[in-house]
């Protein structure tokens, strides 16, 4: 999932793993970064880097880069004790830190792991892991990674992983792509912008777009014209509380119509599906408000 900041990409997230537990399924939800959202929204001192049961039925984690290297190194160095004093020597955290590319190769690395991960019986450790990515340029950054890496690094297991997790995103059976954005200018224009760079190029498969925080219907035509007609008579009268219900009634008429242009705007460069979600009126997203939410956005997307 990826969007613009601040159009509520990391609450939806979390309703839809919500919504998936409900259903009977174990929901994953994966935080990369250092932002550590999850938290405060599921109400727990802390989310680490393994996953942790923070109720609901949902499970979740926060990968910050220094965690998943070392989880890279541990994989492929026998010793966890060398593997921890290769990460922690300050020379080579600065060769880390100015090669290209490492702290994404390492969170991808982390991302097949958990994918991979099964049960004692087999069947899927996790299903399904919702990745809540930083914004629209992270994500463009995670899939381009395939092609930078190949003009930069020989053969060896960085590269492996790299096209081994490349496949695994490109995979519409496995990997899709949710965009989010909420109806104004700014990230409509970085969706279809986002859109636009990756459609047709086989990185990977689009999922839904969900159009978050929808404002109220606007009135019908035949009541929209009627409110001249009405403002008229309430300062015939000298009627306060009239006068200020039709300047509501404008104002909103005013956000539903900028919202609908901004929409169609999206349809028409974004041809993909389209859930329209409401701006829900609770302060705080407790668990049967995240449950509403991701039941909405669940219902609509493909």
């Amino acid at each position: 999932m990826t969007g613009k900041g601040g159009v509520g990409k990391t609450t939806l997230v979390a309703a839809l793993a919500v919504h998936a537990a409900s259903l009977g399924m174990r929901p994953l939800v994966v935080e990369l970064g250092h932002r550590e959202s999850m938290r405060s929204i599921f109400g727990m001192d802390d989310i680490g880097f393994s996953p942790r049961d923070v109720g609901l039925g949902v499970h979740a984690m926060s990968v910050d880069v220094d965690g998943a290297v070392l989880d890279y190194m541990i994989e492929h160095i026998p010793s966890k004790r060398v593997a921890k004093s290769i990460v922690q020597n300050k020379v080579l955290e600065r060769l880390f830190a100015a090669m290209p590319a490492v702290g994404e190769i390492a969170t991808l690395n982390k991302l097949r792991q958990l994918e991979a991960e099964t049960l004692s019986s087999g069947a899927r450790r996790w299903g399904p892991i919702f990745v809540d990515l930083d914004a629209t340029g992270h994500a463009l950054m995670f899939l381009e990674l395939h092609s930078v890496i190949d003009s930069i690094m020989g053969a060896g297991p960085m590269k492996r992983l790299v096209e081994e997790t490349a496949q695994m995103l490109a995979d519409p059976a496995v990997t899709r792509l949710c965009l989010t954005a909420t109806p104004a200018e700014l990230p409509v224009t970085e969706t279809i912008e986002l859109y636009g760079k990756l459609q047709g190029r086989g990185l990977i498969s689009f999922g839904s777009v969900f159009a978050n925080r929808m404002p109220p219907a606007g009135l019908s035509a035949q009541d929209a014209a009627s409110l001249d007609s009405v403002e008229a008579a309430a300062r015939s009268v000298g009627h306060p509380d009239v006068l200020a219900d039709v300047a509501w009634a404008r104002t909103v008429q005013r956000q539903s119509e900028a919202a609908r242009a901004q929409i169609d705007r999206l349809r028409e460069h974004v041809p993909l599906p389209i859930v329209e979600l409401p701006q829900l009126p609770a302060a705080r997203m407790d668990g049967a408000v995240l449950g509403r939410l991701g039941a909405l956005a669940a219902g609509g997307a493909s």
